[in-house]
């Protein structure tokens, strides 16, 4: 690749190598939050990978709908899983107020450099959301159970987890195919208008981390695919929440670098989640179809 990336593409050096080995803990106020959320995050995934849908109970409800008796067995064998979509659904609200304050604190000129702890915690919870709506399009059931939910929670007003108001405002929610990218991208819609210096820390992280893949041939498989996955989110998140998208040649992010990086041999070790992460750029993304999309990137991740 010739002399591909030898000068960084932004501020020198943004994202050292101390963010993924030496970082000491910081204990601002944003950099002590972001712990809770990559814990919370973390149960998330955990929850999602083992979700159990309640096929045969509602199966059985369907099918006799004037048997009271199987209506309520149905209702109350959901009601675990219908706790879970809640924390996940208030989870993406929680997020939308968290992430701007994330990218103020790390906007200032060189401030990625000077907190490297909070940098490299971000980069876990943008690969945290990633994993989760990942996992949530790959799951039915969890959708097909809340479904069924709202459809009988009006039978069961005493006994229900989640009110039937909040009900209809989760169904709309979790019918999104990313629905953790879709709340925080909306929120950071009206960051992008009033400061786009803000969304642009997305475009910094986004190249820097495909530059750190590639520079550094001390990065191991984990570390990449940190970094690659953190950067995907960074290009979705950025796409969703700026006007002209990600694609577009003035939008920051160095697509055919951050691409390059991405299918070249740098990242051959991380081929488990190559592929999905292609797929993420293309069809996570709300501006990858548009005519402004330059071809090559569609030929690189075809």
């Amino acid at each position: 690749m010739g002399n591909f990336f030898d000068h960084p593409p932004t501020d020198p050096r943004i994202l050292e190598y101390s963010v993924l080995k030496n970082a000491a803990k910081s204990f601002s106020p944003v950099s002590t939050e972001i712990e809770t959320h990559i814990e919370d995050l973390k149960w998330m995934v955990e929850w999602l990978d083992s979700y159990k849908p309640c096929l045969e109970p509602i199966r059985l409800a369907l099918s006799s709908p004037s048997n009271s008796d199987l209506q309520e067995k149905a209702f109350q064998e959901l009601k675990p899983n219908i706790v879970g979509i809640q924390k996940f659904y208030t989870k993406a609200q929680s997020l939308s107020e968290f992430i701007p304050l994330v990218l103020a604190s790390l906007e200032a000129e060189g401030r990625i450099d000077l907190d490297p702890y909070l940098t490299r915690q971000f980069l876990q919870v943008l690969q945290l959301m990633y994993m989760s709506d990942q996992r949530k399009m790959m799951c039915p059931g969890l959708q097909n159970d809340f479904s069924f939910y709202r459809r009988t929670v009006a039978k069961f007003p005493q006994e229900a987890p989640v009110s039937e108001t909040v009900a209809n405002q989760i169904s709309m929610w979790i019918a999104e195919a990313s629905p953790l990218s879709n709340t925080v991208a909306n929120a950071l819609k009206s960051g992008f208008k009033k400061d786009p210096d803000m969304v642009g820390v997305l475009s910094k992280l986004a190249n820097m981390s495909a530059w750190i893949v590639y520079k550094d041939g001390e990065v191991t498989a984990p570390q990449k695919e940190l970094l690659m996955v953190a950067m995907t989110q960074c290009i979705i998140m950025f796409d969703r929440s700026s006007t002209r998208g990600a694609f577009h040649k003035d939008s920051g992010v160095m697509v055919r670098k951050c691409v390059t990086v991405l299918t070249s041999q740098a990242c051959e070790e991380i081929e488990n989640v190559r592929g999905g992460l292609k797929n993420g750029l293309k069809y996570s993304t709300v501006h990858f179809g548009d005519a402004a999309t330059p071809a090559f990137v569609e030929e690189m991740l075809n």
